[in-house]
């Protein structure tokens, strides 16, 4: 297929994979949608070039504007690819903890990089930090556009209008349940209203890890990148989700190590959030329903990180995957709901 447009002609239309052979026949049938495959590689292409384009629209971003966000990684090289490719001066302010990949990717495709080194004083977190910094940048330079992914409708109204239609194509009503970790609270909400528009009885899982509040709980370092969040985003639209997750940083590694060796696909650690979740869902369904888990990125910038196993040891955490023992870790898991739905607490 030739795309005359460009570059961001190709987001979206991302495949999806059958994961059948992983479980057992006689459980539900699991899939895994790969947002990887989006051309900067992560699902934050799709929010990145809605956010821009609404708002070239609404003249919040003029000709030859600049671009400045906040970000751990994936939405920053979405968003200079889309600079890039649309002539805008782009910003990304990351932390230490940014993959070097992801840094190499945004610099590659143009744009400027704000190191922030030192943790903001009044939580001991490089992201406060790093939004008060892409903050202050955005109020002192002219002609300048910060995205705010967490609290900009257009990042969930990507999903809306984008892979929620996708997953209805490939699903039509035939979906039992998708599966979506949470970083800005868009994935989870845009994909699930712009399905629940259509099949409201297809259930909406959100997952967390814990050491973000998003779900509640206390705010702690987490080593997977894109979760964690300190706060609950505005972009969180709790009415349209109906069971969340929090898991722990050993169920995101160990579920997409063991997956890799298994089938061959290799995601990112937030992709193993999602998974983890969609098995258990699968395995506590009947064999014809289908349960979807969306997987944000590849796995190719983690090779030093959770697929190492040096790095692993140093954290504490196991690098010999058993499925047996991933599974029944994961099986003791319990789901609990917003105050809005029937109270239900964490287990």
């Amino acid at each position: 297929m030739i795309y005359e447009n460009g570059i961001l002609d190709c987001i979206g239309n991302t495949p999806v994979v059958s994961l059948n052979g992983l479980l057992p026949d006689t459980v539900g049938q699991l899939y895994v949608k790969i947002e990887g495959f989006n051309p900067c590689g992560s699902v934050k292409d799709r929010p990145a070039f809605n956010m821009i384009l609404e708002a070239e629209k609404t003249g919040k971003l003029r000709p030859g504007g600049t671009i400045v966000e906040s970000t751990s990684g994936n939405l920053g090289t979405a968003l200079a690819m889309v600079a890039a490719a649309r002539g805008y001066r782009c910003i990304v302010v990351v932390d230490p903890r940014t993959s070097k990949q992801n840094i190499a990717m945004m610099k590659a495709l143009g744009a400027e990089i704000e190191m922030v080194t030192e943790k903001n004083p009044k939580d001991g977190t490089y992201q406060e930090a790093r939004i008060c910094r892409a903050r202050k940048l955005a109020e002192t330079m002219p002609d300048t556009f910060m995205p705010w992914q967490y609290g900009n409708p257009d990042n969930p109204e990507a999903h809306t209008k984008t892979t929620a239609i996708e997953i209805l194509k490939d699903f039509s009503q035939d979906l039992h349940a998708v599966v979506a970790s949470v970083s800005t609270g868009g994935q989870i909400s845009g994909i699930s209203k712009g399905i629940k528009n259509v099949s409201p009885a297809v259930k909406a899982i959100g997952v967390d890890v814990k050491g973000s509040v998003v779900f509640g709980g206390v705010k702690s370092p987490t080593s997977v990148t894109g979760m964690g969040l300190g706060w609950v985003p505005d972009n969180l639209n709790e009415r349209v989700i109906d069971e969340v997750f929090l898991v722990e940083t050993q169920h995101c590694f160990s579920t997409v190590r063991y997956l890799a060796k298994q089938t061959g696909v290799l995601l990112g650690g937030s992709s193993g959030a999602a998974l983890a979740i969609a098995i258990r869902e699968a395995m506590l369904a009947g064999p014809d329903k289908k349960i979807l888990a969306i997987c944000a990125d590849r796995g190719e910038k983690y090779l030093e990180e959770f697929y190492n196993d040096d790095w692993m040891e140093k954290r504490g955490l196991p690098v010999h995957e058993n499925f047996d023992e991933i599974l029944a870790s994961i099986m003791k898991l319990q789901p609990f709901r917003f105050p809005a739905h029937e109270a239900c607490q964490v287990a």
